[in-house]
């Protein structure tokens, strides 16, 4: 939907009735209202909904945060949802449908025309992230063999049905996708011409099954505003718009922060401590277990502590230090991985090339280190163990920085993990590892 409006941020107060709020709500676009209706319990979202037009209230539901959205059709009956798709592109329709409990959507699709139903019944067939599962059936398209005329015919027939038409698809006699006529190339186009003629044939085009971030990578590299979708056949089924685009990119970006913090998107909306804990636990759990490990490595080494108290001044440095290179070098790992269909650089090279990154910096780090410690406690060998140890775990820390990713990706698991707890807590367990064992070999040398 265009609209030059500026966005504005409405405050409803919520002892006014359905009908007042909707009076204050009038006339401001559906993203703003959508966004004052967030702040409400979905009891009252439902009942102002119900006072706005269908037309208004199917814009401004498809505009509600997701958890707003699932509360608010829990409440809402199967008549006022069938109501309101009506009114929706098919991949909103199939949104809105795909939240509801498995009676409730049949219920739904029992009351929308056959057409509709059809669509929607297709669409809900794909899984939520993927190519199928954010295109939408409209789109305009005509027969290779058609003339330009005929194209024409065909953008104005669908004016009213599909939204924002970038370009006319071209398809042979099965319904398989051979090319693409952009706008402003069928209207340049010559009388009488064929479609076949004037088409562009290299069009690009994505699979149904194809990874939704993968979609997003395709529209940034050939600078796209819509792309159509084939089926495994080469069929034309339907178009993704780079709206939907910009969804999936905030999406993966809540999705991945999420992961690295050891968290869920989940506990944003929950108010119930017992949730949100259960959905924190697991990592804490993993977090506390790595902690319990380091302490029982470390007790391996209660001889060496004893004898040189010093030693345990520097575990934190080790540590830190162990945790911040592994993150960084996970965190450029999986940013590579999620660009141009993934790295280029697979394995080996790409160890090799933070290698010789760590190698730098734990040379100047390991030496200023010895430096430092050399010139505070005045103990040579203590300065050369944390300032070797440091430099050993800084390589060591990029390896596994580097690793995991390919290794959790190989497994199934999303590389995103690896830049939380996991790869943190594991390298807090072989710093300490690598730096009392080298203590504990030259402990002979100590002061």
């Amino acid at each position: 939907m265009s609209d030059s409006r500026d966005a504005v941020n409405v405050t409803l107060d919520p002892d006014s009735t359905p009908a007042s709020m909707a009076r204050q709500l009038a006339g401001l676009h559906p993203a703003d209202i959508a966004a004052a209706l967030d702040r409400l319990d979905p009891e009252t979202t439902a009942r102002v909904l119900g006072e706005l037009d269908t037309d208004t209230a199917a814009d401004v539901i498809i505009h509600l945060e997701e958890h707003a959205l699932e509360d608010v059709l829990d409440i809402l009956g199967p008549p006022e949802i069938a109501d309101i798709t009506t009114e929706l592109d098919s991949d909103d329709a199939a949104d809105v449908v795909g939240v509801l409990d498995l009676d409730k959507q049949a219920e739904v699709l029992s009351k929308l025309e056959p057409d509709e139903r059809r669509e929607v019944e297709e669409l809900l067939k794909y899984t939520d992230e993927s190519a199928g599962g954010i295109m939408a059936s409209e789109l305009v398209y005509v027969n290779q063999d058609a003339t330009v005329e005929n194209a024409i015919e065909m953008v104005r027939a669908a004016a009213d049905e599909v939204e924002e038409i970038h370009n006319v698809y071209v398809t042979d006699k099965a319904g398989r996708l051979t090319g693409v006529l952009p706008l402003r190339a069928l209207v340049l186009a010559r009388h009488g011409a064929k479609v076949a003629d004037v088409m562009n044939p290299d069009v690009v085009s994505v699979s149904t099954e194809m990874d939704q971030e993968v979609v997003a990578d395709v529209f940034r590299k050939y600078d796209l505003v819509a792309v159509p979708v084939v089926d495994p056949t080469g069929k034309l089924v339907g178009r993704i718009t780079v709206d939907d685009i910009i969804d999936v990119i905030h999406e993966e970006a809540d999705q991945d922060f999420s992961l690295m913090a050891g968290t869920s998107e989940e506990e944003i909306h929950e108010d119930s401590a017992l949730r949100v804990s259960r959905i924190r636990l697991p990592w804490l759990v993993i977090g506390a277990l790595g902690g319990l490990a380091s302490a029982t490595v470390m007790s391996l080494f209660h001889i060496s502590l004893e004898k040189v108290l010093a030693l345990a001044f520097f575990v934190p440095v080790i540590t830190a230090m162990g945790g911040n290179v592994g993150l960084q070098t996970s965190t450029i790992i999986v940013r590579s991985m999620r660009s141009e269909h993934g790295l280029v650089e697979e394995g080996g090279s790409r160890l090799m090339r933070e290698w010789r990154i760590a190698l730098v910096n734990a040379l100047i780090l390991g030496v200023a280190v010895l430096l430092i410690v050399g010139f505070w406690l005045s103990d040579v060998a203590l300065a050369a163990i944390v300032g070797g140890s440091l430099a050993t775990v800084i390589l060591v820390a990029a390896t596994l920085g580097t690793v995991m990713p390919f290794a959790l990706r190989r497994v199934g698991v999303d590389p995103a993990v690896a830049q939380g707890p996991f790869v943190t807590t594991l390298n807090d367990i072989v710093g300490i590892l690598v730096y009392l064992g080298l203590a504990s070999a030259f402990i002979d040398r100590l002061g």
